[in-house]
């Protein structure tokens, strides 16, 4: 009987956490892409029934900013975001902020199988709730919640003329099961 080699944990955790920072990284790459395809009034534009895309970035990076703030503690506060209208507002500032979490994922060192508490309110009229979590199951958390802000992103920008890459905003799955 054939048995299958025990995998270190150490090498498996590492491997892990390469695969999502690539996922993670590859939506910072693709929020960089559109900032570097846009400009700043179609940035801040919004419309009757759709917020601007650079409400949408910001909230993106206001979801990075709380996984970067509560690593240290253990203790991730997604409601603890800092809305920052410049990164709204200002195609620049969206531009600095995009480069800085790229940077700050590609310098990440931590298990990923290390224990969190994540706190968020989900429901409107009750308070937040707090749940255990992983570093892995957060950095796969901000790669999903990224590439769904992207799709409407990717939906405004191109309603605004802007030609995007075909696959911009769209989940890695997606892309996977088209070209098979």
């Amino acid at each position: 009987m054939k048995t299958s080699p025990v995998a270190d944990p150490a090498e498996t955790d590492t491997a892990q956490l390469g695969k999502l920072l690539e996922g993670c990284l590859h939506t910072i790459d693709q929020c960089d892409y559109l900032l570097q395809q846009i400009n700043e009034d179609s940035y801040s534009q919004s419309g009757k029934r759709i917020a601007s895309i650079g409400s949408h970035m910001r909230h993106i990076l206001d979801r990075f900013q709380c996984f970067f703030n509560g690593l240290g503690e253990r203790y991730i506060d997604y409601d603890a975001r800092t809305r920052d209208k410049s990164i709204e507002t200002n195609l620049q500032a969206a531009q600095f902020a995009v480069v800085t979490m790229g940077r700050r994922l590609q310098e990440l060192d931590i298990s990923p199988a290390a224990q969190l508490r994540v706190r968020e309110t989900v429901y409107h009229l009750s308070p937040g709730v707090e749940v255990e979590s992983t570093v892995a199951r957060e950095i796969m958390g901000l790669v999903t919640h990224t590439t769904h802000h992207l799709a409407i992103i990717g939906i405004i920008a191109r309603g605004l003329g802007f030609k995007l890459d075909r696959d911009f905003g769209k989940a890695a799955s997606t892309i996977v099961f088209e070209s098979s």
